[in-house]
């Protein structure tokens, strides 16, 4: 079973991708706090991160830069879950190593098919 690290600052969003998850099998870990969840996956690497973008404090660009260049986490594959829906977010987070990109709204399916699929072939770089 793989385990997927949720972390969004937002509870609802949380209890939402978490439910989505374990619902198809996924063991799920979450946290609302961009330093708690860097400090928590550096210390037990899950099988692939969903991380969002606008958090306070921590956001998820700095996480995600944070995260690579830790050898811990350098080849955890990060599927992106955000709001913003813009060409430059979505770039920018694939250039800083996320693997894919999917926007809010988004259909469970396709959240779940880009988990797997990026479980199945971390090292292969999507986008949504």
């Amino acid at each position: 079973m793989a385990r997927v690290f949720v972390v969004d600052d937002e509870p609802d969003m949380v209890d939402l991708l978490a439910t989505i998850l374990k619902a198809d099998g996924f063991e799920v870990e979450t946290d609302t706090d961009g330093r708690s969840a860097l400090a928590r996956m550096l210390a037990n690497p899950p099988d692939l991160v969903l991380l969002d973008l606008m958090m306070p404090d921590l956001d998820g660009m700095e996480l995600l830069k944070l995260l690579r260049l830790d050898a811990k986490g350098a080849n955890v594959p990060v599927l992106v879950v955000s709001a913003r829906s813009g060409h430059q977010d979505q770039l920018g987070t694939l250039q800083l190593g996320a693997n894919a990109y999917i926007c809010k709204p988004f259909s469970p399916r396709e959240l779940v098919r880009q988990v797997r699929q990026l479980l199945e072939t971390p090292e292969a770089e999507t986008s949504a």
